[in-house]
């Protein structure tokens, strides 16, 4: 583990998402959030099949991916990810920055969504955040607070 992973939780770095989804260790207190990603665009397409390919490498298959549709461009119903289909439903009840993802060994994981017009500074400490070990923080509050909304 790199020093920089210790302090702001564990970073993925696949050729889908880079360093933009980031982990929260283990041990970690449990919170609104278990990982947070900065897209690149509100395009879900894209930006969901990025995010299934970098965790499909280390999970194994997702299933399903929750999220509230004013954050995203019109979505499809499905997304082929090689041999899947992986499902795509929209809950406006769901906080606006915030995605959940379920499959078979992932079971359910909460996602932090760093808005894609945050500036990287804005992004880096709201990704540094929301995977910080004491973080209980809801969406709003990390996303204000680090600057990435009102860099958005």
């Amino acid at each position: 583990m790199k020093p920089q992973d210790r302090a702001a939780g564990t970073v993925i770095d696949s050729l889908a998402v880079g360093r933009r989804l980031r982990f929260k260790e283990p041990h970690a207190a449990k919170g609104c959030f278990d990982a947070a990603w900065w897209p690149r665009s509100r395009e879900p397409v894209t930006e969901f099949s990025a995010l299934v390919a970098a965790l499909t490498e280390r999970f194994g298959r997702v299933d399903r991916i929750g999220f509230n549709p004013t954050a995203w461009d019109l979505a499809p119903d499905r997304l082929a990810h090689g041999p899947d289909l992986v499902r795509l439903a929209g809950f406006f009840g769901l906080q606006q920055h915030t995605v959940v993802v379920i499959g078979p060994r992932i079971q359910h994981i909460t996602v932090l969504v760093i808005p894609p017009e945050a500036g990287p500074d804005a992004a880096e400490r709201a990704l540094s955040a929301a995977t910080a070990p004491e973080c209980t923080d809801a969406a709003h509050v990390i996303l204000t607070g680090t600057g990435a909304l009102e860099s958005a």
